[in-house]
């Protein structure tokens, strides 16, 4: 779990608050190392350089900066970012053209890849970082029709419709042969055996059906249960989607040739991703990770801004976008936020009787 900080809002006096707040917001704009004659120059201060300098030190004291090298000025630290996105940071509002965008675009997705993919994509190409979409499991899925079709001698696609509308297909490869009559058979005793249920318990009932008396001569029912056990045991190839890698390419911390490698590498590295993200479904609203605060984005000076989407219903999963510490957190976070509002409300609104 994710080891989050908080700083109680006196441990700054007002001068200090305003110093950091400039200072983290220049050196986001900048990624520059920020020096009290550049405060002292953006003219809101009435301090000289020498005081500035002063209230600079004490911030390092505190742990809320750090000094680069020994000329340079100060960047703010893990715990500078968090008690800036606590206390002093002012989120901006999405412009019109963001909203319908996202709005548009969510509206017209229907099977689980799409939702995965666009929401994925629609994070990175509004952030420039790296957006990430996760859905943990499909076995709270609450289905409304299954259907099965012959696509090879021994491989049946499985489509699933949600009660939400959304759509999973599943390649199912089985030990036994079926007609095209026998499936269509199978899809409409699924239908209506099932309906409503999730797969979680489509899979107990199919479970127990083996043990029926009957199950033990029907050969057509043998094959619908094992085809049905198989479908909804089978994996489903994404649950992780992960878009825009290439925007760490024009961020100056990873620069260099090695880091940005190892950068890279660590982007791929699925379980641990989907361990950070397992780790935030629990927690309602939006999340910021900053640095250290775990050990995925402690290891690589990463932040994420995350937040939980869907419904009673439906499996929960996350939205999230990485990048850099030195992040616009203030637009960050109400994209992400918006976002998963946006795939909520629809998945809430597809559930509705119709």
């Amino acid at each position: 779990m994710p080891a989050k900080h908080d700083f109680h809002e006196l441990d700054l006096d007002p001068r200090a608050r305003e110093v950091l707040r400039e200072i983290v917001m220049q050196h986001i704009e900048s990624g520059d190392a920020i020096s009290s004659r550049t405060l002292a120059k953006c003219g809101r201060f009435d301090l000289s350089p020498a005081s500035l300098r002063n209230v600079m030190a004490d911030l390092e004291d505190l742990g809320y900066l750090a000094q680069p090298h020994t000329s340079a000025g100060r960047v703010p630290t893990d715990r500078g970012y968090r008690f800036f996105i606590n206390h002093l940071m002012k989120s901006r509002s999405l412009s019109a053209r963001e909203r319908e965008v996202i709005d548009d675009q969510v509206s017209h997705a229907h099977e689980i890849d799409e939702v995965l993919h666009l929401a994925s994509n629609l994070l990175w190409k509004l952030s420039d970082q790296v957006g990430v979409v996760f859905m943990p499991t499909l076995l709270q899925f609450a289905i409304r029709s299954m259907d099965f079709v012959l696509v090879a001698e021994n491989k049946i696609m499985c489509i699933l419709v949600g009660v939400n509308g959304v759509v999973v297909n599943k390649i199912v490869e089985t030990r036994f042969r079926f007609t095209r009559d026998e499936l269509e058979k199978i899809s409409r005793f699924s239908t209506a055996e099932f309906s409503g249920c999730t797969l979680d318990l489509v899979r107990r009932r199919l479970v127990r059906m083996t043990e029926q008396e009957r199950a033990q001569h029907d050969e057509m029912l043998q094959k619908t249960i094992s085809l049905g056990i198989e479908a909804v045991n089978a994996p489903i190839d994404h649950d992780l989607y992960v878009e825009g890698a290439e925007s760490i390419l024009n961020k100056p911390e990873f620069a260099d040739a090695a880091l940005l490698r190892k950068t890279f590498l660590a982007l791929q590295e699925k379980e641990r991703l989907v361990e950070i993200l397992e780790s935030c479904l629990q927690a309602e609203g939006l999340q910021i990770l900053v640095g250290s605060e775990s050990d995925f984005t402690g290891d690589h000076n990463f932040s994420i801004v995350a937040r939980r989407y869907g419904s009673q219903s439906t499996p929960n999963g996350m939205v999230a976008i990485i990048g850099p510490m030195r992040m616009e957190y203030a637009r960050m976070a109400p994209l992400v936020d918006y976002l998963g509002r946006a795939l909520s409300r629809k998945i809430e609104e597809q559930e509705q009787p119709r």
